[in-house]
């Protein structure tokens, strides 16, 4: 009976042990070490923006900040976008975004709000890092759509034009026209 016990306690230790680095593996893959290069975070972002944050909160087991976007590469974004990430860093989060700093937000939306993670791309927004975007997606365009153009109207003349000289070139047209039809008949009747 010691042998079987044995051999039990041996089997469930080598399930436990098991189930252990399974879990360990699937935490690990869950945040990768390594972020992916740009051109990969570009495309798999629905949302690519610059913004300085201007508020932050911790509301359960995420971090939401609250930012003033720059310029949009990528996404429908408005002047405010509202960016959550988990608030651990051992679930990818990106809790310690600095309130006052500008970073370039790559973002998966969830309706009108964002989502971040530290694999995402985001980061603080250095030129290069800018350029790079911009390389990528062209040039940005601004959060707030351009005030419309005015339309003017300015008199060209100091009198409205006349019925008369309004309709003189179509008479004349109509006039050159009849002459040409009565020389072609004229000229029909005689080879006749």
């Amino acid at each position: 009976m010691g042998a079987v016990l044995n051999r039990l306690l041996a089997t469930l230790l080598l399930v436990c042990c098991g189930v252990v680095a399974t879990g360990a593996a699937a935490s690990a893959a869950a945040c990768p070490e390594k972020t992916p290069p740009v051109n990969q975070q570009t495309k798999r972002a629905d949302a690519v923006f610059t913004g300085t944050i201007v508020e932050r909160s911790e509301p359960g087991n995420d971090v939401t900040y609250t930012v003033a976007v720059d310029e949009i590469f990528k996404g429908n974004v408005g002047e405010q976008a509202t960016v959550s990430t988990p608030a651990r860093l051992k679930d990818c989060g990106l809790p310690a975004l600095g309130t006052g700093d500008e970073y370039v937000i790559f973002a998966t939306a969830d309706g009108e709000q964002f989502t971040t993670t530290s694999d995402s791309g985001t980061t603080l927004a250095t030129d290069a890092h800018v350029d790079k975007v911009q390389t990528l997606l062209g040039p940005p365009t601004s959060p707030v759509p351009p005030e419309p153009v005015e339309a003017t109207f300015t008199m060209v003349a100091d009198e409205a034009t006349s019925i008369e000289r309004l309709v003189a070139p179509g008479l004349a047209l109509v006039i050159v026209g009849l002459l040409g039809l009565a020389l072609v008949a004229a000229i029909g009747r005689r080879k006749a």
